[in-house]
């Protein structure tokens, strides 16, 4: 036969082209699968966690002050993101989730930045222990997210380096004598 592929192209002549209904929201990427990032900054803490497990440095964080506190946000680059949902495993609020949403085509840059804007009131206190109740069991220590708490069991000692302290309350949470407080 002369012409091969006539039939397939007569075929495709009165076929409907596959990207005719595209995008189509309703189409979304398997279960399990990791697309378009939604950020709920109302969830946030600030641990910073997100950001120090972002190996191409994705997520930024930007502050600026405000009456009372400050206003954080933190801003995902789709075009940096390698969707390998280290953030969202991190993240002890569920702030960071991955979604199914794959239609992530954009002619302008900008329309791939993923960002949220949340208010963090300044805490004047510090973080201090009860030691009179505390069991000495270091799930405040291992929840650090800025690893500056210390505990030994041993010598049943506490300690904190208040000045890397961000305040985020994770340990305070983490405590299952409820000993943790800020001053």
């Amino acid at each position: 036969m002369m012409f091969p592929f006539l039939k397939t192209a007569v075929t495709n002549a009165f076929t409907k082209p596959s990207t005719e209904k595209f995008p189509n929201p309703e189409d979304m990427g398997a279960p399990a699968y990791r697309g378009r990032i939604v950020f709920h900054a109302d969830r946030c803490t600030d641990c910073g966690n997100c950001v120090k497990v972002c190996a191409p440095k994705a997520i930024t964080r930007t502050e600026e002050p405000g009456e009372g506190g400050k206003y954080i946000t933190r801003a995902f680059d789709l075009t940096s993101c390698t969707f390998c949902a280290t953030c969202a495993d991190f993240c002890e609020e569920n702030s960071i989730e991955l979604s199914q949403d794959y239609h992530m085509v954009a002619t302008d840059p900008k329309d791939l930045i993923v960002s949220g804007v949340t208010f963090k009131k300044d805490i004047a206190g510090e973080i201090t222990c009860d030691l009179d109740g505390c069991i000495y069991c270091g799930l405040c220590m291992r929840n650090c997210p800025q690893k500056i708490i210390t505990v030994d069991r041993k010598t049943k000692t506490w300690e904190i380096d208040h000045s890397g302290c961000v305040k985020c309350g994770i340990c305070i949470g983490k405590c299952p004598k409820k000993v943790l407080s800020f001053q």
